[in-house]
């Protein structure tokens, strides 16, 4: 039964990641043109939401709040009520949160005057402009991890661009320049990246046959876990969290340079697994492959249920 239960959601993650990048985005993202001029109008960078996320690239704490970014944009949760980023409605691939702001890929909506694909962009939830720091028009990075503090950012290319061949990449500058890395020792299927907020040397990758991490800027990994489908990598000072599931879902945070790992509590899942996670000030967000999200207040020990398929909970 455990071998079913993981070749199903391998297969849900396969199907979740491969379609993500697809230009279904056209049919189904909102326009929000018609109503944008009222919104700035009332100098709101953020407006109530109810409905479907749909496809979520990734996680980050922001001022705002718990930040989603999902198919239709950026949606923020924050004290029991979501809310959406009414410049960003884009679909936004391998997004990740900075101490100003936040880092990604991906495609624009069909009315934007923004190249597609998005290359590399820098933005703020509160301003309309992206920043394009390279490769828009050429490229949508999936995998991408960018520390918190630090201007280091790590990408897997797909695809060849008018820079690089397919492969692992890092930029200690925001892009500006870039330079291999032989990421040796990495096994699997390569699903996500996170950096350390400050040591821009620390990266940890997930892959489907599990978690490992280089401290020498990614010319060479260690597994530090077990075998198994993982996600949910985030990193603060201290620590590296990560999910896995081999059978069950488990989050662990594992202390640098001490190899000592702890248990995370997670909220009742039924074959389903941590895809995504966040925490700060002992607050914890959690995205899930089967399109759940659950918010803690108390380091895990009690979970709140605020997506279930995809929808928002009320």
């Amino acid at each position: 039964m455990g071998n079913v239960k993981k070749t199903a959601l391998s297969l849900l993650l396969a199907s979740t990641f491969l379609s993500a990048c697809s230009q279904e985005v056209e049919e189904e993202a909102a326009d929000p043109k018609d109503s944008k001029e009222d919104k700035v109008e009332n100098l709101e960078y953020l407006q109530s939401f109810q409905g479907n996320l749909g496809h979520v690239h990734g996680l980050g704490v922001m001022e705002e709040g718990f930040a989603f970014a999902a198919h239709t944009g950026i949606k923020i949760y924050q004290q029991g009520e979501w809310k959406e980023a009414v410049y960003h409605p884009h679909d936004y691939m391998g997004f990740q949160v900075r101490e100003d702001g936040f880092l990604s890929s991906g495609h624009p909506i069909p009315s934007s005057d923004l190249e597609n694909p998005l290359g590399l962009q820098k933005g703020k939830v509160s301003e309309e402009s992206l920043e394009a720091l390279a490769f828009n028009g050429e490229s949508d990075f999936h995998v991408m991890g960018a520390g918190f503090a630090n201007e280091t950012v790590y990408v897997f290319n797909e695809q060849p661009n008018s820079q690089l061949d397919q492969g692992f990449y890092r930029s200690k500058d925001l892009g500006a320049t870039w330079e291999s890395i032989l990421a040796e020792g990495i096994e699997g299927g390569v699903f996500q990246m996170a950096v350390h907020p400050t040591n821009g040397e620390t990266v940890a990758i997930a892959t489907d046959s599990g978690v490992f991490l280089s401290e020498n800027g990614g010319q060479s990994f260690e597994k530090i876990s077990e075998t198994g489908q993982a996600g949910g990598l985030y990193f603060n000072e201290d620590e590296l969290f990560y999910g896995l599931y081999n059978g069950e879902a488990t989050m662990t945070s594992y202390l640098i340079g001490e190899s000592g790992t702890s248990d995370v509590p997670l909220p009742d899942m039924k074959e389903d697994a941590v895809m995504y996670f966040t925490e700060t000030d002992n607050k914890m967000a959690i995205y899930t492959f089967n399109g759940s999200a659950f918010v803690s207040e108390d380091g895990g020990e009690n979970w709140k249920k605020i997506v279930e398929d995809g929808e928002t909970v009320s």
